[in-house]
């Protein structure tokens, strides 16, 4: 699947996944859980607090609420799941993974060892749930990731038609790149279990991960054969169709994802989300304005908010909106992007340095952003400062090489500090920027000398070192344009006037009556009501009168 990055800000990073599954609870609460029905799966759990079933019911609700980002609930359930039975072995794994997942090891592996005291250590759903807890932490080292696969192992050496392991398991290989293994694995849980649809679907997001997107649908499809409802499914195949480009069939089947899925909060963020990425804009701020009627301060509706409002073309409430999550939302929640977009907010809205100093953040937190190198080099010659401008340039050669329109931008940069040298009276400054414009725009037409426009840049920049026409530098490129270019006239009509413009007056200068009133000529066939033209033509014509 493409690194696209509105992909990871907005799906991946603000709805953390965990492979987690009840253990008890009957059908209709797994199920729930599978589903991401969560409310109703807390309902089913809730009832199971004072039965036999307790300690994997507060369990499971704890995880539910690690699933939807609330972490004091889980820390409660967690707690209380061990208040009630002190060899509650499962929920020391709760805390373990809430631990991971808040960035504290020691605490976590003080908890996992809770959680293997006596017969935890011989429970295969304990051993199961510390692997997974390893493998699904937030970013995961590979050496952490072999660690769950260790504690998946010994879980499937006490039960080995474990399919939930052997899932897991799949993941961790999935994560370290492991595709055969992780596909040995998922295919081994198809063989314990071929109705389960979580198989197939996390076959699917392995054929994506290696790029087979045909065999990827069919898996997700597959899923759906099986359960209807089984809404995890329409989420990726939604993705899928994203990916591959096919917006309207990629938006549908994320629709049917979220009339499977519970109609809370967490779902109606997830598909603004996705009609942020599929462009839907006006329906993104929609639905993100009903998530914060209850949620105010869910992080990625108050971020598509502020972004959203800047695609609509709304630059004053997109800052508005983009000043009040910036300073509401935990500074560790911000992503490249958020500064990428504020600066960009803040330059629209006129305020340059601001703009700058938000996009150098940006690029820093994101270096590989090829597209955001020319955002900030054209933030920094908007206000003036060109010579940061060339730097930013050359700081994105680091990572990839320049293309001819990174050469455009380049030589307009140039031209732009030379008209500014210019304007202050200092020529030999002046020329020295539009000779390094030309030289740039040389980059594109050495590339492909059939490109009309780069003909036509290089002759501005020669003409900007010859101001008068005395020299004519800007005559041989100018006549390049004109020999590509006059195939289509329609298409290229105000740069052929400028060129014919340009080389009628050289020869007019040069005393050349005949080819200046070619090229006036051809202005006039243009644009017969070209006033410049008439005039020269008239010009022209009472020279030859007097003589």
């Amino acid at each position: 699947m493409t690194n696209n990055w509105k992909y990871i800000a907005l799906m991946a990073a603000a709805f953390p996944a965990t492979a987690a599954f009840a253990q008890s609870g009957g059908d209709a609460g797994r199920r729930a859980v599978d589903l991401e029905r969560y409310e109703e799966a807390k309902s089913i759990y809730k009832k199971q607090l004072g039965s036999k079933d307790a300690d994997n019911a507060y369990f499971t609700l704890g995880d539910i609420y690690l699933r939807t980002d609330k972490p004091d609930s889980a820390a409660y359930y967690f707690n209380q799941g061990i208040a009630q039975n002190k060899r509650s072995y499962i929920n020391h794994v709760g805390l373990g993974k809430l631990a991971l997942i808040q960035g504290d090891k020691a605490k976590a592996e003080k908890s996992f060892e809770e959680a293997l005291n006596g017969r935890g250590k011989k429970d295969p759903f304990v051993l199961a749930m510390i692997g997974e807890a390893y493998v699904n932490a937030p970013n995961a080292t590979d050496a952490e990731i072999n660690k769950g696969i260790d504690y998946l192992k010994q879980s499937l050496e006490r039960d080995s038609k474990n399919a939930l392991a052997n899932v897991i398991l799949g993941d961790a290989y999935l994560k370290l790149k492991k595709g055969g293994e992780a596909m040995s694995s998922y295919d081994r849980a198809i063989q314990l279990n071929d109705q389960n649809p979580l198989a197939y679907y996390k076959r699917g997001q392995l054929y994506t991960s290696s790029r087979n997107y045909n065999e990827a649908e069919q898996a997700f499809l597959k899923a759906i054969e099986i359960d209807p409802n089984f809404a995890p499914a329409y989420s990726d195949l939604g993705e899928l169709y994203y990916f591959a480009g096919q917006y309207d069939k990629a938006l549908s089947t994320f629709q049917k994802y979220v009339d499977m899925a519970e109609d809370t909060p967490e779902t109606k963020a997830k598909y603004a989300s996705f009609l942020f990425l599929t462009k839907n804009y006006d329906k993104t701020l929609q639905v993100a304005e009903q998530v914060l009627q209850q949620q105010p301060d869910n992080t990625v509706m108050n971020r598509l908010r502020a972004y959203s409002y800047l695609e609509l073309g709304q630059p004053d409430k997109a800052l508005q909106a983009m000043e009040s999550y910036m300073q509401k939302v935990d500074s560790t929640k911000l992503i490249a992007e958020d500064y990428e977009y504020y600066g960009r907010i803040l330059n629209k809205n006129k305020q340059p340095a601001k703009a700058i100093e938000n996009l150098e953040k940006a690029l820093q937190m994101n270096q590989a952003n090829v597209e955001l190198y020319s955002e900030l080099a054209n933030a920094y010659a908007q206000n003036n400062q060109y010579d940061k401008a060339i730097e930013v340039y050359d700081r994105k050669r680091t990572n990839v090489e320049p293309s001819n329109a990174d050469y455009y931008y380049m030589g307009n940069i140039y031209m732009m500090a030379g008209e500014e040298k210019a304007a202050a009276g200092d020529a030999q400054a002046a020329n020295a920027h539009f000779k390094k414009a030309d030289e740039t725009y040389a980059k594109v037409t050495e590339a492909n000398p059939t490109y009309a426009y780069g003909h036509l840049w290089r002759a501005r920049a020669q003409a900007s070192q010859d101001p008068e026409t005395t020299e004519g530098l800007a005559k041989p490129h100018y006549e390049e344009f004109i020999k590509i270019a006059g195939a289509e006239k329609d298409k290229y009509k105000p740069d052929l006037i400028e060129a014919n413009s340009y080389l009628g007056y050289y020869y007019y200068l040069k005393g050349e009556r005949d080819n200046a009133v070619k090229y006036w000529q051809e202005v006039k066939t243009l644009d017969p009501a070209n006033p410049q033209a008439t005039a020269a033509l008239n010009e022209i014509n009472k020279t030859a009168k007097k003589k």
